[in-house]
């Protein structure tokens, strides 16, 4: 028998409750534009299922419950890249890298996952494939109707949460102005210190591996109760607003006084700043000071020259006896007696 058609003319309930009716076994494939699910049935009962099979929803649903150990993790990859006949779950299980009894827990939780993200599917086309087995069947049964009843319950509880909130595109933001100190508990924790202002919805969702109803739901919680907010345009960004206003005083800081008294721009501040530091740099610092330079009359020598006489008294100097070639011109200015006693002092060291 072969089935197939459109969910326009079949809901997926309907089909549910013919496959497990008639104790079918094989995949249920269901695609839509640019998206392929699949449930797997073993005589009439669920086994497991995928509602993007471009992603390993399972895999990530295990890595990010912390049941496994990188290494475990990594070994166990590696042996489905060496098999297509066997999934990641059951890699696990067959390495006993957890225990049983959680890893039933994990895939139980799955399956109504998975039948909740497909029942949202509004359109669509499905065909059953006879006899297909699942690579990650790791013994866990569902019967269908409980597993309907579950998912149909989840749908009723996501059409009352807000739609920027379950919304896969909303970036999320954490709330600074709390009108009580917050309790979380641990898995309300793990999405807290996800939020970083830049992650989506559906980047959380796709870290955690938890389902897209779990996260949603607890963000929903978290949203409620003022501690997580959907508009990022307060928070963070309100309080780096405000700090940004109070640098403008500290820019205004490097300008001298009279300046500072009048404000400005910040533009027209950082360019007064900019000259004025250009302006110090271009100045020479002088690595000795300058002795300054004593205002004191000239002084008469106690002893003048007959040259020096000469030309102070206007005479003429014309008859005056040329100097030697050698000799040193004496500066009339110079205290001859304390010269000598300079002298007589360095002689005596």
């Amino acid at each position: 028998m072969r089935l197939e058609g459109s969910l326009d003319a079949f809901g997926l309930p309907d089909i549910f409750s013919l496959l497990s009716s008639t104790k079918k076994t094989g995949g249920l494939h269901l695609r839509r534009a640019g998206e392929h699910g699949v449930v797997w049935f073993n005589a009439g009962l669920i086994t497991g299922g995928a509602s993007n099979l471009s992603r390993l929803s399972l895999g990530r649903r295990i890595a990010g419950s912390g049941l496994v150990a990188d290494s475990q993790l990594s070994t166990a990859i590696n042996e489905v890249t060496r098999s297509s006949d066997i999934g990641l779950a059951r890699a696990l299980r067959d390495a006993h890298a957890l225990d049983e009894g959680e890893l039933h827990t994990v895939v139980r939780e799955h399956v109504v996952d998975t039948v909740f993200d497909l029942m949202r599917w509004a359109e669509g086309v499905f065909e059953f494939v006879i006899d297909e087995a699942n690579v990650d069947d790791v013994g866990v049964t569902r019967d269908v109707e409980e597993v309907v009843t579950e998912a149909q319950k989840r749908l009723d509880t996501w059409e009352a949460i807000d739609e920027p909130i379950s919304s896969a595109d909303t970036v999320l933001s954490l709330a600074l102005d709390l009108d009580a100190d917050p309790l979380l508990d641990r898995g309300e924790w793990e999405l807290v210190a996800l939020i970083d202002g830049r992650r989506t919805v559906g980047d959380l969702v796709n870290i955690c591996g938890r389902g897209e109803y779990a996260v949603v739901v607890a963000l929903a919680e978290l949203v409620g109760r003022g501690l997580v907010r959907t508009n990022n345009s307060e928070g963070v960004a309100a309080m780096l607003r405000r700090q940004q206003l109070v640098s403008s005083l500290e820019a205004d800081a490097v300008v001298d006084e009279p300046m500072a008294r009048s404000p400005r721009p910040d533009a027209e501040v950082s360019n007064i700043a900019s000259r004025s530091r250009a302006t110090v740099a271009a100045q020479p610092v002088a690595v000795t000071p300058q002795r300054p330079e004593p205002f004191l009359p000239e002084r008469e020598p106690d002893h003048p020259e007959p040259l020096a006489a000469a030309m102070a008294g206007g005479g003429a100097v014309a008859s005056a006896a040329p100097l030697p070639a050698n000799a040193i011109e004496r500066d009339p200015n110079v205290n001859k007696s304390l010269v000598l006693r300079l002298i007589a002092g360095v002689r005596g060291l």
